[in-house]
């Protein structure tokens, strides 16, 4: 069954968002020219040089040394200004992708940064999801007691490092290609994007993922049931957002 209200709210949603970033958009160049008056259009920002990849691929359960960041301000040496957050944060005994960043401040107040990644990850998984899935028979959304099936959609996976993984949509195209809001809307996105493991044992684990811009600001609430089959080549997960629960299966 089809949810008409549920759409018409996502619908109501997506216009009023094109409305505040018209609207946003009026005011911030207003406030721009008025701001800019008798300034300098010359601002020195620190520069920083980030030592060592910057996408770092450290084997699970393997100490993880950071490489560190060098600063430069007008020509001299800045580096012990240099503030670094978030290596605190990575954690070598589970798989993801974990942000380091440092950040230098000028004399006069001015912020650069610059961000490392450092992608925790099993080298025992050797199966490689990449590519595009098209979304099979089993694959619906569940709103209440309606459902409604999305066959023929399709979600593209990227390898980041063995096992962990991107989609470009969790829900796998249902608003964007199933609703048909790419076409309607133009510019706007409506997939979730995220982060995922696959494990040794192919199960899939929810790792992260972002809104729908076109939405605002709801994420995945829910994930469970995630699983590779490697004898149908059938890549599967129940993903709940914004109440909704996607029944989502699809192969390559």
């Amino acid at each position: 069954m089809y949810n008409h209200q549920t759409e018409n709210k996502m619908k109501k949603n997506i216009f009023y968002t094109m409305m505040v970033a018209v609207a946003m958009f009026a005011l911030t160049s207003c406030d721009n020219d008025k701001d800019s008056e008798g300034l300098s259009s010359i601002i020195d920002y620190p520069a920083l040089i980030i030592q060592g990849d910057e996408f770092f691929i450290s084997p699970i359960g393997q100490p993880y040394n950071d490489e560190g960041c060098t600063a430069t301000y007008q020509g001299k040496d800045y580096t012990d200004k240099i503030v670094v957050t978030g290596l605190e944060d990575v954690d070598i005994n589970t798989a993801g992708l974990y942000y380091v960043t440092y950040t230098a401040t000028s004399p006069d107040g001015y912020v650069w940064s610059e961000t490392r990644t450092v992608a925790v990850c099993d080298p025992a998984v050797t199966t490689d999801l990449s590519g595009t899935w098209t979304t099979d028979a089993n694959t619906y959304r569940q709103s209440g007691a309606a459902t409604r099936p999305y066959a023929g959609c399709t979600a593209t996976i990227k390898r980041l490092c063995p096992g962990v993984f991107t989609i470009n949509d969790y829900l796998a195209g249902y608003y964007s290609q199933a609703v048909g809001y790419a076409a309607a809307y133009p510019g706007y996105d409506f997939d979730v994007e995220g982060i995922f493991q696959l494990t040794t044992d192919n199960k899939i684990k929810y790792i992260s993922g972002g809104p729908a811009a076109a939405f605002g600001e709801d994420l995945p609430e829910d994930f469970q049931d995630g699983q590779y089959d490697p004898a149908t080549g059938t890549l599967s997960y129940v993903v709940t957002w914004s109440g909704m629960d996607f029944h989502v299966s699809m192969k390559k």
